[in-house]
């Protein structure tokens, strides 16, 4: 069954990639949502299909203080392959604000590789769990 969903999938991508505009996702939102609901999670096809920007994420920080992948690209409905810089002020408003005062236009991918977003210094490297994230909560 997770064969021929994937390859449902892969065709879907390759035959409609041509037709999607480029910030939308591959697969069409009604195709999604006649999978099965654990199917339609975004990791169900990623892990397969994107194995690495997955690992990349879920060794994240974001990943470690639950962000999911719709909190930056959105749900089917409004889904952006490329996020506005506007979901990032939503936990980073004042580090958007200096980085647009600094260098306006920019944005946080410019500098931090997405799906990854290592910060100067020690990065994630060090961090092991949600404790790690933020130890002051704990």
């Amino acid at each position: 069954m997770k064969v021929k969903t994937l390859l449902l999938l892969a065709g879907l991508m390759i035959a409609g990639s041509g037709l999607a505009m480029a910030d939308q996702h591959p697969v069409p939102p009604s195709v999604i949502q006649k999978l099965p609901p654990q199917q339609q999670q975004c990791r169900a096809c990623h892990q397969q299909t994107t194995p690495k920007v997955y690992e990349q994420w879920a060794h994240s920080k974001h990943a470690i203080a639950n962000v999911r992948c719709f909190q930056c690209h959105g749900t089917l409905g409004n889904f952006h392959k490329t996020p506005p810089i506007k979901k990032c002020m939503a936990c980073h408003y004042q580090e958007v604000v200096t980085m647009q005062k600094k260098k306006p236009g920019f944005k946080c991918w410019d500098c931090h590789e997405a799906h990854i977003f290592e910060f100067h210094g020690n990065g994630v490297k060090n961090i092991k769990s949600a404790k790690d994230f933020n130890p002051q909560q704990y």
